[in-house]
């Protein structure tokens, strides 16, 4: 089920929040976080400047955070280079999307920095 214009609302002040936060104003023309919302799914995405052309950026895939309408709850997906999205199995579905960009963060795996 699609997010409705209040999840997403909230949604987007939670990613715009993170991604403002998380890379430094030193380098943030170089590197930056973005996110997109489709349907029942968010994704993360880091943006970089492409070292053949500084005026284009180019996009990797870091998570994904897929809501299901029926349980209230959101889960966290991983980008492999096999062109998939994976279950990240070391933490349960959470109520709070926070919760989540919380565990993105630290990346206790490096599984999604590196």
């Amino acid at each position: 089920m699609v997010l409705d214009e209040l999840q997403k609302r909230r949604v987007s002040n939670t990613l715009e929040k993170f991604c403002n936060e998380r890379i430094p104003k030193e380098i943030k023309n170089q590197i930056k976080l973005d996110f997109s919302i489709r349907g029942n799914h968010v994704t993360l995405f880091e943006k970089r400047r492409y070292f053949k052309d500084p005026s284009q950026w180019t996009k990797c895939k870091i998570a994904q955070f897929r809501y299901d309408s029926d349980g209230s709850k959101w889960s966290l997906y991983w980008w492999r280079h096999t062109g998939k999205w994976y279950k990240y199995l070391d933490i349960d579905a959470k109520n709070n999307l926070q919760d989540l960009l919380d565990e993105v963060d630290k990346d206790p795996t490096g599984i999604f920095w590196g």
